[in-house]
């Protein structure tokens, strides 16, 4: 199989993903998070230039400013007005949580002829878009932390709209830029929760909150 530029991308933003599965610093996640979200921008770019479409390229720009900047600074000054700096992860050491993740990773490349769409050119995309999905579940199944189970979340989004981006050619653009738009809400909304969450309970480690079930 051929990897298009668009691939290679694909492909680094979820290599970005899986090494994010192995990192504790909340600051770091987000860096990761913040060059896996601008990688793509740079597809969005990439698609405009082969298909002459301004409109991409006006949505690679509000991915870039919302979710590659925007958000990750936003969460960022949330981790450090609650002193968050490191998460220590749930049941999986980040080792073995890196392992998996790289196996999420071979996974996605070997799921490409199930999940590709045989008119686009860029197949290989659609293996690493599933990989980004897995990856995401995986952070927020492995770590405790509200604010690294948000940054899972936007990995999985990051994997959906990246399968929608490459494997479809139909969906409206200003649809694209309201689930955009509708993410950076939500990610306010959880931003506030998590702050009040942590001064009610003077920590966000969401393992602790199984007690409120008794």
């Amino acid at each position: 199989m051929n990897l298009s530029q668009i691939d290679l991308f694909a492909a680094g933003a979820a290599v970005l993903a899986v090494w994010m599965c192995g990192v504790t610093r909340v600051k770091t996640q987000l860096r990761g998070l913040l060059l896996q979200t601008t990688l793509l921008a740079g597809i969005c770019v990439l698609l405009s230039a082969d298909e002459h479409s301004v409109h991409l390229a006006i949505l690679g720009l509000v991915v870039f400013l919302v979710k590659a900047l925007a958000i990750p600074i936003f969460l960022d000054r949330c981790a450090k007005r609650m002193g968050i700096e490191r998460d220590s992860g749930a049941n999986i050491n980040p080792t073995l949580s890196l392992m998996i993740g790289c196996g999420t990773l071979f996974l996605g490349y070997f799921l490409i002829p199930s999940f590709a769409v045989p008119e686009m050119m860029n197949q290989g995309a659609a293996g690493m878009a599933l990989a980004l999905i897995f990856t995401g579940m995986l952070i927020i199944i492995t770590r405790r932390l509200a604010i690294s189970q948000v940054i899972g979340f936007l990995t999985i989004e990051n994997g959906i709209f990246l399968y929608s981006l490459t494997q479809t050619r139909h969906m409206p653009i200003l649809v694209e830029m309201g689930i955009v738009f509708e993410v950076l809400m939500g990610v306010l909304i959880a931003g506030v929760f998590i702050f009040r969450i942590n001064r009610s309970f003077e920590h966000i480690d969401v393992t602790d909150m199984r007690g409120l079930r008794h």
